[in-house]
């Protein structure tokens, strides 16, 4: 991987696709697994102060708006918790820990950064928060928005936190029809998924307005239903 030449496209272009890192076939099998586990009672919602729930396997709706008024930013989609010290319930685990060091390549960390389930797993106090994301058929979506959280901790913590990377575990065209991830790039509104293929990784900018448009919205809402657009993340999170 070509360090600069990459943050050289990525201030250029708002965003980079990274291809040939994942085979196909071993994302495919992950996430039969993930639809095959599925179960529409297991959706929770997080009530307040129980932060600590997405350190262990645990299913999650997010929906509403968040972030006040001043940082408003609404969702419909479903998170598959499954940090790396849990139990491997997904099969996902090889998977994780390697987008987890191409993360940490970016952000020059050492490459098992965050890995570990410790008091304070890191001497910054992060840990590796790896999920699945699933915006189902029926509106699955999330409006545009830029993380400031992850702004803020980058600039507090002298780290390049504000990188997003993130696995692609769907097809447009194939999984679904209509909408899928965009950055926004000097007013245009770039459909990024218009671009992806199983397997590929992409890097975008928390400092540059991204979300994702409306999945499949002519179909009827189905929380029982698996279908849609799912993705993979490591991102860090505080302790």
């Amino acid at each position: 991987l070509h360090k600069k030449r990459i943050m050289k496209s990525l201030n250029e272009s708002k965003y980079v696709i990274l291809r040939g890192l994942f085979h196909k076939l071993e994302i495919k099998k992950i996430l039969k697994n993930v639809k095959k586990k599925f179960k529409h009672k297991n959706d929770k919602i997080r009530p307040k102060g129980k932060y600590d729930l997405i350190k262990s396997n645990y299913q999650r709706f997010m929906f509403g708006s968040t972030g006040g008024i001043n940082e408003t930013n609404p969702r419909y989609f479903r998170v598959f918790y499954n940090p790396l010290w849990s139990k491997d319930i997904y099969g996902g685990r090889k998977m994780f820990l390697k987008l987890n060091r191409i993360q940490n390549y970016f952000y020059n960390l050492e490459e098992s950064y965050g890995e570990q389930k410790i008091k304070k797993p890191t001497r910054h106090g992060l840990f590796v928060a790896s999920r699945f994301q699933h915006y189902p058929s029926g509106g699955g979506f999330l409006a545009p928005h830029i993380d400031h959280g992850a702004i803020r901790a980058s600039k507090k913590l002298k780290l390049n936190l504000h990188y997003n990377l993130l696995l692609v575990m769907t097809e447009k065209g194939k999984d679904y029809k209509t909408g899928g991830g965009f950055v926004v790039n000097k007013n245009k509104v770039i459909k990024v998924d218009d671009y992806t293929k199983v397997g590929d990784v992409v890097i975008y900018s928390a400092k540059t307005v991204h979300g994702v448009l409306d999945i499949d919205p002519e179909i009827f809402p189905d929380l029982n239903s698996n279908k849609g657009r799912y993705v993979a993340l490591t991102t860090l999170f505080k302790w």
